[in-house]
């Protein structure tokens, strides 16, 4: 009976392995082209890193999509940066003293936006950056941030902290 109604469909399908693969392949392009989502031109997003509550304040991440989709501008993501002698008070992601890192532009690679060891910051303390952010929805971003924090004086150039890797969710309306 499936053969019957296969050729009733359409005669080149013949039997139903031939619907069978045809089904199966189509299934697997769509399934492709759903994992490849498209982030939304000019969308801003904004979200979290998987990074430890400071003071009950998550690290926030954002970044806004380029008019051409290419793009993602202005990546910041909060980071502590070097440790100091006391710890910080309130939410240490806003204010004159923001605990944010300005990443900048990443540009698109193979589907994907990704930066590898850009340097943000200036002399004496900068920081080390890798980012890769794959979009789930047109709507929905994911992603890693790795880091380290450097401190820089004359003579004297050192890590001030382990290499941290963090990932992210970042969503827009």
């Amino acid at each position: 009976m499936l053969t019957a109604i296969t050729r009733k469909l359409h005669p080149r399908f013949g039997s139903p392995l031939n619907l069978l693969c045809v089904v199966g392949a189509l299934t697997l392009v769509l399934a492709a082209a759903a994992l490849a989502a498209n982030p939304g031109a000019g969308g801003k997003y904004k979200g979290f890193t998987s990074a430890a509550k400071v003071n009950g304040f998550r690290a926030p991440v954002s970044f806004t999509v380029s008019s051409s989709g290419r793009k993602l501008l202005s990546f910041k993501y909060g980071n502590l940066g070097c440790p100091s002698q006391t710890g910080p008070t309130g939410d240490p992601y806003t204010g004159a003293h923001a605990a944010i890192t300005t990443v900048g532009t990443i540009m698109v690679t193979s589907g994907t936006f990704s930066v590898k060891n850009l340097k943000s910051g200036s002399t004496p303390e900068y920081v080390i950056s890798s980012v890769t952010v794959k979009f789930k929805t047109a709507k929905k971003a994911t992603g890693s941030i790795k880091y380290a924090n450097w401190f820089s004086v004359p003579g004297n150039t050192h890590s001030c902290g382990p290499a941290t890797t963090v990932t992210f969710t970042a969503t827009t309306k």
